[in-house]
């Protein structure tokens, strides 16, 4: 977005006024919002060359481009979050791919596409969309609801990757579905440690909601990001959907699942104000917010993240990755263990 307006506009990052940032997202937003007028408007092409993409979010990252790729620009929407990743259309076999932002064929749908940060400093594994397509198939035996996802193998600057895709939540064919971020709903920095489970996202949960449905998935998405070891659980990794005919809020499908440390090796969303949960954390925040049945959720999923080395070698995540994953998750389990039923 820098980039964009200096090369467009000749702004400096300091001139650069939220007003700006919003003009410059325009139609390219996430959920329903769109802003007028479209500050940065560009003839969006339909055709879509994924291997170009990938190779310009690298050189985005590396600091070796001169300027973004038009294409990058326009496509990158506003996902937000640390890795480059793109919106577009796919068709049903997932052969094909266009602009997401131009009438959609019957047989295309609308999805998000992850890139891999292989910075120098930051660098991210070449496995890293296979390991997050092994934690989403962990997540469903989990029993959490996930979008559909699929693993796109390109050859990029000579080297074979998988790129992780999943189908945009906020998008029913050519409609937009309002979403809205716990971040956004609780005016709560996502950069920061600011929530807690048990006082800020089940509570916000059942309120916005008003369902203990609702209320149950949300508790479920919490114990799984601690046996997944998943302590990237900040304010936006929660989202809520507005059904368009009815009204009613819902929490949407659980979303950026993957290893994390987290924060000095602590969850970003506290459980029971701890970052470090025990088995009794995890009990006091089900008993304080009145969840049913909240022992068999935690078997359930116990049971589908004691599969990931099952999900690791299905989506060929490297050997040494999916041993150090798993150390890391028996270790959950050890910890949690003590005062089970």
């Amino acid at each position: 977005m820098v980039r964009a307006f200096k090369q467009h506009k000749q702004l400096d990052p300091a001139q650069i006024t939220p007003l700006d940032r919003l003009a410059y997202l325009g139609n390219r937003c996430m959920g329903a919002l769109t802003y007028q007028p479209d500050l940065m408007h560009s003839v969006q092409t339909q055709a879509m060359d994924l291997v170009a993409l990938a190779k310009a979010s690298m050189a985005v990252i590396r600091g070796e481009a001169a300027q973004v790729l038009e294409s990058l620009r326009i496509h990158g929407g506003s996902p937000g979050g640390a890795r480059p990743k793109i919106t577009l259309a796919f068709s049903a076999d997932m052969k094909y791919c266009q602009s997401g932002y131009v009438d959609l064929p019957e047989n295309f749908s609308h999805w998000m596409v992850k890139f891999r940060d292989d910075s120098p400093v930051h660098g991210e594994p070449i496995d890293t969309g296979r390991m997050e397509m092994a934690y989403a198939q962990m997540a469903r035996a989990a029993g959490l609801e996930i979008p559909k996802t699929h693993l796109l193998e390109l050859t990029v600057n000579g080297t074979k990757e998988a790129y992780f895709a999943v189908q945009r939540f906020d998008r029913e064919g050519r409609q937009k579905i309002h979403a809205l971020s716990l971040a956004g709903y609780a005016y709560a920095n996502h950069r920061l440690p600011s929530l807690d489970y048990a006082g800020g996202v089940l509570p916000a949960t059942k309120k916005l909601t008003q369902s203990n449905a609702e209320l149950a998935r949300a508790f479920r998405l919490m114990v799984f990001n601690v046996f997944a070891h998943n302590k990237d659980d900040h304010s936006k990794n929660f989202a809520y959907l507005m059904d368009p005919v009815h009204g009613a809020w819902k929490l949407s499908p659980a979303f950026d699942l993957t290893f994390n440390h987290g924060m000095n090796g602590q969850h970003t969303t506290s459980i029971n104000g701890t970052g470090e949960p025990s088995f009794e954390d995890i009990k006091q925040v089900a008993i304080k917010s009145r969840i049913e049945n909240w022992r068999s959720v935690i078997e359930e999923v116990r049971a589908g993240v004691a599969r990931w080395a099952e999900f690791a070698s299905q989506c060929d995540v490297g050997a040494s990755r999916t041993k150090d994953i798993a150390r890391a998750l028996q270790g959950v389990d050890q910890r949690t263990s003590q005062g089970r039923f």
